[in-house]
């Protein structure tokens, strides 16, 4: 189902996990969050003039515990999204996204082992960290 031109509420609640079917039940039980998640989006998308990769983007509460979330992630609430953008280094997307009017609460560069990733979420506190997978990082 397409809640935006260029982001579905499977893209925004998918998971490779045994959670999928409830992490995509629970999604629909807030579809208005779920718009304004894919609004959100759209304007990163917008402003990094490439398509998005959501790698990460609603968990329920039982996903967002089996991946190691935060207790109180945005992510539960459907207000942010983890990316990628082919073409960009993570670095580059965050120093993209940190340079822009996009008005977020966090804006985080997240490592974990190999894998590399941005967090953005929904708000206005314009908080920048770092995540090395232990501790964050103000920036």
């Amino acid at each position: 189902m397409n809640l935006t031109p260029h982001f579905s509420l499977e893209e925004l609640a998918g998971t490779t996990t045994k959670y999928q079917a409830q992490n995509l039940a629970e999604a629909q039980q807030m579809m208005g969050r779920m718009y304004q998640l894919a609004g959100f989006a759209e304007r990163v998308r917008e402003i990094v003039g490439r398509p998005v990769i959501i790698t990460s983007g609603f968990r329920c509460v039982k996903l967002n515990h089996a991946v190691g979330g935060s207790l109180t992630s945005q992510h539960v609430s459907a207000e942010a999204i983890d990316i990628r953008v082919s073409g960009k280094t993570p670095s580059e997307l965050f120093q993209i996204l940190a340079h822009s009017d996009l008005k977020y609460d966090q804006l985080i560069l997240e490592q974990v082992g190999n894998a590399q990733w941005v967090h953005v979420s929904i708000g206005s506190k314009k908080e920048k960290l770092t995540y090395d997978g232990k501790k964050y990082t103000r920036m």
